[in-house]
């Protein structure tokens, strides 16, 4: 860890520094002091060999930073260092920073593991946030002063750049910017990009999207520290990869945003066509308020940090949650929108932002974080594109969910008795994620632009959607008749019979257009020459299954249980769970449904449950380790699984169970006791199953594929997952981009593990599929045909790709694929064959 000195001509001065900033860290970080002079009459000063000693007392590989008050300060600094040995200079600076707000910055920084590089910037640029709020001119820093010993700095300290033109559609908007912003923050270098003559923090995603760089211009990537040349390929690489964005990714082509007052006819309203469609129904006014956020002062900053950590932590449980939830509805390139939300309340120049009001104001949690959003949502509005202006909702979104689990606000629900057109000032991306589409027939909201997230999600949903449309809207009373047509931005308040008639004739032919669209979808998968593969979908709860069915799922390869279990103070009961299996079950009509059971642990917390912290989650207590410890979650869940087998009148209802994470033989045996124990209480207290429901598990880990033979015997289904498979059989974490190009499921080791499983599947006369994310990439479908997988489940929104990459070939010329494929010897030679295959 860094090691910071404090050097003043006061030796009070200094010990109060010490002081403060050492109950911001809370005596983590190592600070030593060299104040005053020993001299009783005149004990203001500085000594060279104070300075010495006391960077000696903190001194470590990872080195020191030096922050001084005036004057002969930066001499004793300077001379201190010439008595120390050269190797040492190196890894020692000298800082030209306020030394209050430059030592609370730093030791923040030093705290959370950052480099002496990052240590200095974030000391550097401490008074940046004082002079925003003051609206003073941002002060800039002459430089750093370093040693002469060390002009010669040595070369993992030598500035990498790089010039990279931005393709993307719509530059770099929420999600690329938070695909940069993710490689640039898995790096110890510090990076910055520069466009235009302005320069940001490449690990701040607030500051890369207020950058508005747009398609076509070229930015400047500089990195410095001892990772910069990987940071930059990184980087680069990324940038080769449309900064993680598919080129033809849509994305509306910005449009000006203006609130009609006026109606373009008599009892009709004009705003901008957001979401493609015709509904008419009755209006369902949607008008959450926070509460006022009052602003206290006296307050302990160390206390209200605390408690707004706290409340940023849950934000992030919850937010990881929608993204899951939303790329179940929407797809994955949708709900990326709510992994940029991720870092934005992550984002560094954020919490400095608040930290330094709460240590200089003594103000409470609320209001400091409440300003500081307020801030950085402005600056976006201050951008003149239209579709960076409309990022200040996704901040302004951020922020309020933070707001609500600091004052204890609940988000206000949006259930209603029958099917409603919402209507509302404006929607953020959080409130329009959470609608159910079978519900909500459409949206109109007085501001916002088809640019806006919430517009987008309005269009994966399928929910036909009209914005812009003025404050007469506020008018419109709940239960009133309102007709929106999504395609041309039209809203009709109380329409009369010949325009509801024609209203209701509009939406059934726009209807039937996308019903035909899906025709294709819903035809059974089978490959060309009649080979029956099942496609089915991957869910999170009962309202995804309309969704999955109306992409063409033909079942559920893959019910994550855990989404039950989220968003709540205590477990569901077994009646609670019983019941949303059932609403799947009687959703899906006789269709296959695989419950797999809770899967927490790793990247999964449950927020009532103790996990404990652990320094390797995902190779910790976690999956099948976790319920078969804890029984009194694991056993209702099991009896409700198996009382969700059957119908009322007690035929099977095509129900099967998979457990996850399964490791050795032990677990799936002691698993599978307890699922017995569960079928003998049910039977003793009369209650109906299931007594044949196919029993199945998780080939996760590299041990599952090494025993898979003995597994097979006492399963009737394996499914494979090849998120966790990669990472495992790699021993590469997937969110690491040192080692990106080893956790990708092509590598050669993975298919061969693939191709085991599938071969001990096979021996044993049971079937083998695939639920991991592998399984929607239409490049990957033939391989994992030629494989020997027969059933597949994925994302709904990848179905039809898949079922149409499966009709292209025949099954021997599948397992002619496969065969080449398992030859090869690289992910790229992988690719490169596959892509060639697919021409």
């Amino acid at each position: 860890m860094v090691g910071l000195v404090v050097v003043s001509h006061s030796a009070t001065l200094a010990q109060g520094v010490r002081e403060l900033a050492e109950q911001m860290v809370q005596g983590q970080v190592p600070i030593a002091i060299a104040g005053g002079i020993d001299d009783p009459e005149q004990p203001i000063g500085t000594d060279p060999m104070k300075v010495m000693a006391a960077i000696e007392s903190v001194y470590s590989d990872d080195g020191v930073l030096v922050l001084m008050d005036l004057g002969s300060a930066l001499l004793s600094a300077e001379m201190a260092l010439e008595f120390l040995p050269e190797d040492q200079q190196l890894n020692i600076r000298l800082c030209a920073a306020p030394l209050v707000e430059g030592t609370m910055a730093a030791a923040v920084q030093a705290m959370v593991g950052g480099s002496l590089a990052q240590v200095l910037t974030e000391a550097e640029g401490a008074l940046a946030v004082k002079a925003e709020q003051l609206n003073l001119p941002v002060p800039q820093v002459a430089g750093t002063q370093i040693p002469p010993t060390a002009a010669a700095a040595p070369t993992d300290e030598k500035p990498e750049e790089i010039s990279l033109t931005v393709n993307n559609k719509m530059g770099l908007h929420a999600r690329p910017a938070a695909n940069f912003v993710q490689t640039a923050s898995k790096f110890q270098a510090e990076i910055a990009v520069r466009k235009n003559g302005k320069t940001a923090n490449a690990k701040s995603i607030n500051q890369v999207a207020t950058l508005g760089v747009r398609q076509g211009e070229t930015i400047l990537v500089t990195a410095v520290g001892p990772d910069s040349s990987q940071a930059i390929a990184a980087i680069q690489q990324l940038a080769a990869e449309n900064f993680g964005e598919a080129e033809d990714d849509s994305v509306p082509e910005p449009v000006v945003e203006t609130a009609v007052t006026q109606p373009a006819e008599p009892g009709q309203l004009q705003g901008v066509a957001a979401s493609p469609g015709i509904a008419l129904g009755p209006v369902l006014q949607y008008r959450p308020k926070l509460p006022t956020v009052v602003r206290e002062e006296g307050r302990v900053p160390e206390a209200e940090w605390q408690r707004l950590q706290t409340a940023v932590q849950t934000t992030l449980t919850d937010l990881k949650t929608l993204q899951q939830q939303t790329a179940q509805q929407a797809g994955s390139a949708e709900a990326a929108i709510f992994e940029a939300h991720q870092l934005i309340v992550q984002d560094p120049d954020l919490q400095t932002a608040v930290q330094t009001m709460l240590e200089a104001e003594k103000i409470n949690a609320e209001a400091a974080w409440q300003k500081a959003i307020e801030q950085t949502a402005q600056r976006f509005l201050n951008l003149d594109d239209p579709y960076f202006q409309a990022r200040a909702a996704d901040v302004r979104d951020v922020g309020n969910r933070v707001l609500r689990h600091l004052l204890g606000v609940s988000m206000p629900s949006l259930a209603a008795e029958r099917p409603y057109i919402l209507v509302a000032a404006d929607l953020t991306p959080s409130d329009t994620a959470r609608l159910d589409a079978e519900l909500v027939l459409g949206i109109c909201t007085e501001l916002g632009g088809a640019t806006a997230h919430s517009a987008i999600l309005a269009r994966a949903l399928g929910i036909p959607a009209v914005v812009g449309a003025g404050s007469q809207l506020a008018d419109v009373a709940d239960g009133q008749l309102l007709g929106v047509d999504g395609r041309t931005g039209q809203i009709w308040l109380d329409p009369n019979e010949t325009q509801s008639a024609e209203l209701q004739a509009a939406r059934e032919a726009w209807q039937a257009e996308q019903q035909a669209a899906k025709a294709a979808s819903q035809a059974i998968a089978e490959t060309a020459d009649g080979v029956r593969i099942e496609v089915a979908a991957n869910i999170g709860g009962p309202n995804d299954v309309d969704v999955a069915l109306s992409y063409g799922a033909e079942g559920v390869g893959l019910f994550r249980t855990e989404f039950l279990f989220l968003d709540r103070q205590e477990a569901p009961s077994e009646a609670e769970q019983l019941a949303a299996y059932q609403q799947v079950v009687a959703g899906l009509q006789q269709r296959p449904l695989i419950i797999r059971t809770l899967d927490v642990g790793g990247d999964k917390p449950l927020p009532y449950l103790d996990l404990g912290e652990e320094e390797n989650p995902f190779l910790g207590w976690r999956g099948i380790r976790f319920c078969l410890d804890m029984p009194e979650i694991f056993l209702p869940q099991l009896r409700a699984i198996l009382q969700a087998s059957v119908l009322a009148d007690g035929t099977p209802a095509n129900v099967k169970l998979m457990f996850p994470m399964i490791g050795t033989l032990d677990e799936l045996r002691r698993a599978k006791a307890m699922l017995q124990t569960a079928r003998e209480q049910l039977l003793a207290e009369g209650k109906l199953f299931d007594p044949n429901m196919a029993v199945g598990m998780m080939i996760e880990l590299p041990s599952t594929v090494a025993i898979a033979d003995l597994l097979a015997t006492e399963v009737d289904f394996f499914s494979i997952g090849t998120n966790d498979l990669t990472q495992y059989v790699m021993a590469a974490d997937r969110g690491n981009a040192n080692v990106a190009e080893l956790a990708q499921a092509f590598q050669p080791a993975v298919l061969r593990m693939i191709q085991q499983t599938a071969v001990a599947a096979q021996n044993a006369n049971i079937w083998v599929g695939m639920c991991g994310e592998l399984a929607s990439n239409p490049l990957a479908t033939p391989l994992l045909l030629g494989l020997g997988l027969t059933e597949l489940s994925m994302a709904a929104p990848s179905i039809p790709a898949v079922k149409t990459a499966l009709r292209r070939w025949s099954l021997p010329e599948a397992e002619a694929l496969a065969a080449e494929v398992l030859g090869l010897d690289s992910v790229t030679a992988v690719q490169s064959y596959l892509e060639a295959a697919r021409k």
